[in-house]
């Protein structure tokens, strides 16, 4: 087994000119580079209809934000409000979106690096998916017009996207209608049915293979509970389950996706075979841990068995953590990279009082490196035994600024 390689650098963290720009340009021919995103979907036109109902004067915003993060157990000195809208005639406050502001600081960083296609890790219509009432303009605002000038000049350029539990929100169908788009439209984003599909690509004779999951299904078919916090940010011991909507509930030809990723890993001779979804397998925002959980037992025997990389978003924040595997595979395992990617439109803290109990208490889990209320996404660059995985946030003055953060190597598992 070959050690892991792990290296971190912080040398870059100002902005992309603080940086070599040639340490991001590599045009070898063995290398495989690409843009990772996720939770793109918020726009102003499709607001949660509880806003729409009820609007919040900013003064409202502000107090209802510290509200829920009290009630999160969050320390109140901690607490940051995210970027504030003001919806037309000025009264009234939404949360500001990150999508036209993420999606100009990837162009612009593409322009300088290279960016052969992109994965989109769910989320991608908010807050309600499609809901058959004019879909086609609403795939506009949100897939086209964002990532118009995403990838211009690069032949055959995709953005290979996964579905998360916001795409299912409305019905199946609606959650087949954006499948459907990705297949009928002359469209950079591509979908498959049954949701869950590989894709391959190759750089000379280096090749990567890509797992996308539906994750939402594989979820909605466990018991999976509430996520619930003491207020010192350990997990509260309870009984109440999250319930599916009933359209969620998988069929039997929807539980085959397990022994699938399984099979379909298994097969595969690429050099790096990477595993995508919607929700994370260790995420530290403090509300998304129990599907984490049960996440965990259903795709760490097949991933610390086959595979090199995990992607998630469902996290509005960026995240990179290891599962050491040795829960799986005992002592001598390799460590399995976690890569979250889940700030392209919204934001979300850390939570600290949960992030250090969950450090404390789970001893095949290792924290690399976190940074919440951001707007940012990810770029990778594989070549035939490194990933090389560099953070990038971007300012909530919308400029599109490129803010270059962290930049790690994993060896090839």
């Amino acid at each position: 087994m070959k050690p892991l390689n792990l290296f971190l650098s912080l040398a870059c963290a100002a902005s992309l000119s603080a940086c070599s720009v040639n340490s991001f340009r590599d045009d070898q021919v063995d290398k495989i580079q690409f843009l990772a995103f996720g939770d793109s979907g918020y726009h102003y036109d499709y607001l949660k209809p509880k806003l729409q109902k009820n609007p919040q004067t900013p003064a409202k915003f502000q107090a209802e934000k510290l509200k829920k993060w009290l009630k999160q157990h969050r320390p109140e000195k901690d607490f940051v409000a995210p970027p504030m809208h003001l919806l037309p005639g000025g009264q009234f406050a939404v949360e500001r979106t990150g999508l036209h502001a993420t999606a100009k600081s990837m162009t612009r960083f593409c322009q300088q690096a290279v960016c052969e296609f992109g994965i989109m890790l769910g989320d991608n219509i908010y807050p309600d998916g499609a809901d058959g009432k004019n879909d086609d303009e609403r795939f506009d605002k949100i897939f086209e017009q964002p990532y118009k000038s995403l990838g211009a000049g690069i032949e055959g350029f995709k953005l290979y996207a996964a579905l998360g539990n916001h795409d299912w929100n409305t019905s199946r169908l609606g959650r087949n209608a954006q499948v459907d788009y990705a297949q009928r439209h002359d469209t950079k984003i591509t979908m498959q049915q049954p949701g869950y599909f590989t894709f391959k690509r190759q750089q000379g004779d280096l090749t990567a293979e890509f797992f996308v999951l539906d994750t939402n299904l594989l979820l909605k078919g466990q018991n999976v509970l509430d996520d619930q916090l003491n207020p010192d940010g350990s997990p509260k011991q309870h009984n109440e389950l999250n319930q599916p909507e009933s359209w969620e509930k998988p069929t039997e030809a929807d539980n085959q996706q397990l022994q699938w990723l399984k099979n379909q890993l298994k097969a595969s001779d690429a050099d790096w075979k990477i595993v995508m979804g919607h929700h994370t397998i260790w995420s530290s925002g403090g509300s998304k841990f129990e599907e984490a959980k049960v996440l965990r037992r259903l795709l760490l025997p097949s991933l610390c068995e086959y595979a090199d990389m995990y992607f998630a978003g469902h996290e509005h924040d960026l995240e990179v953590h290891l599962d050491t595997c040795q829960g799986e595979q005992g002592e001598g395992a390799k460590p399995l990279p976690l890569i979250i990617s889940g700030a392209a439109a919204k934001q979300r803290a850390i939570h600290t009082r949960f992030q250090q109990w969950q450090k404390a208490n789970n001893p095949t889990y290792r924290e690399l490196w976190l940074k919440g209320m951001v707007w940012g996404f990810s770029h990778i660059q594989l070549d035939k035994t490194n990933a090389r995985v560099d953070m990038f946030t971007t300012p909530n003055d919308e400029s599109g600024e490129v803010v270059h953060e962290v930049s790690f190597n994993f060896a090839n598992r």
